[in-house]
């Protein structure tokens, strides 16, 4: 098959391979007007294409059981697997950040399996989960019990801020088909689900979550662990103010740098952008849903790591030299932390060879872009600070 004008070696390939499942009567190679329409849809093709590069939030339909099609919005990247998990009658252990939607998602299993949907936040006592017999005896129900005998999704949410005996009980309803409620034995039902929300994965306290219990081994080992992260994408299509999440997810990712014990979950992104659509500054609004408190020197840090890299840039022709002489005590190189003021460098110029000295105008990682004994122009870039 001959090659086609005017196409790249892939655009040709796509075609031949187009070409191997068309009539062979309705097209030739030669058929102008066919190849401006060929032309035209390689055009879509890649525009398509790349459109498909920056990943969307899927508004994920399923299909149930009896046939019908049922639409859960706008859906955390995990949510099919999540109802993979369920659809196996496995419990589940949903491991994420505060704000990362493990509450909507377990609502919106519940409408994909058509079942009701029941939810228990911590507990200090099984009574919680159990019910108990009042003081006239009679029996006192509970969310979990109404799922379990009933049919329906149970959301336990911040188990692994309950009380650890508590939880115990727990793990005979899981690990069998029947569990001993107060009043009597009762029998799972078929389409009872399960899923626990937590922020750790059980082992205890760590840096952010410090009030979390470390849970038995038992009962842990009753689900399937399912990391549950923030799902920036659809963070920014749910704040509906891509440049506010941005930001937002800038000042994450700052904070994640600096181990810093401070949570901003994509909520900041929702709930900022309903602030500024009201007409609050910016200024108003970080300090409402992003910075809560947080102490300055922390908030310094964040900025800092937000901005771009510091250009240092020659004042003067000349030669960049590092040190004036092999008696001068610093060594820098790329890599190396500067303070602000730090001095990094001189400009040799003139007859005489005088000195031009270079400080950092700020703190931050250098990174030199000229090597020592280099003539440099004025406003040539001689290095950069990354903060």
């Amino acid at each position: 098959m001959p090659k086609i004008k005017g196409k790249t070696d892939l655009e040709d390939s796509i075609i031949k391979l187009l070409l191997t499942v068309l009539p062979e009567a309705e097209v030739t190679v030669d058929d102008e007007l066919w190849q401006e329409k060929l032309s035209e849809s390689i055009d879509q093709l890649k525009e398509d294409i790349a459109s498909l590069r920056e990943r969307k939030p899927t508004d994920l339909v399923v299909t149930t059981n009896g046939g019908s099609k049922k639409d859960l919005g706008f859906s955390h990247k995990n949510l099919p697997s999540l109802l993979k998990i369920l659809s196996q009658h496995l419990n589940v252990y949903l491991v994420g950040p505060s704000g990362s939607g493990k509450t909507h998602a377990a609502r919106q299993c519940a409408k994909a399996l058509g079942v009701d949907f029941y939810f228990t936040g911590a507990i200090a006592n099984e009574y919680k989960l159990t019910g108990y017999m009042d003081a006239n005896g009679n029996y006192v129900t509970t969310e979990f019990r109404k799922a379990y005998e009933k049919g329906g999704l149970f959301l336990f949410d911040e188990i692994d801020a309950s009380f650890p005996q508590a939880v115990l009980a727990f793990n005979a309803a899981l690990a069998n088909d029947f569990m001993d409620f107060p009043d009597k034995q009762v029998k799972r039902h078929k389409n009872f689900y399960c899923i626990a929300a937590a922020n750790t994965i059980g082992q205890g306290a760590d840096r952010q979550y410090v009030g979390r219990n470390q849970l038995d081994a038992a009962s842990l080992d009753r689900f399937v662990f399912l990391d549950w992260p923030y799902d920036e994408d659809l963070e920014i299509t749910l704040s509906g103010n891509k440049e506010w999440a941005l930001h937002v997810q800038e000042v994450r990712k700052a904070i994640d740098k600096y181990k810093i014990r401070h949570i901003v979950s994509p909520r900041a992104s929702i709930f900022g952008a309903r602030l500024l659509k009201q007409g609050m500054s910016q200024e108003t609004v970080e300090d409402l849903v992003l910075w809560k408190g947080l102490p300055e020197n922390d908030k310094k840090k964040i900025k800092l790591t937000m901005l771009p890299p510091t250009e240092i840039k020659a004042v003067r022709n000349g030669t960049f030299v590092l040190r004036r002489n092999s008696y001068e005590a610093f060594d820098l190189s790329d890599g190396d932390t500067v303070s602000e003021n730090q001095l990094i460098g001189y400009i040799k110029y003139g007859y005489y060879g005088d000195y031009e000295k270079v400080f950092s105008p700020c703190d931050g990682v250098i990174d030199y872009r000229v090597i020592d004994n280099e003539g440099v122009n004025t406003g040539q870039i001689i290095a950069v600070i990354e903060h």
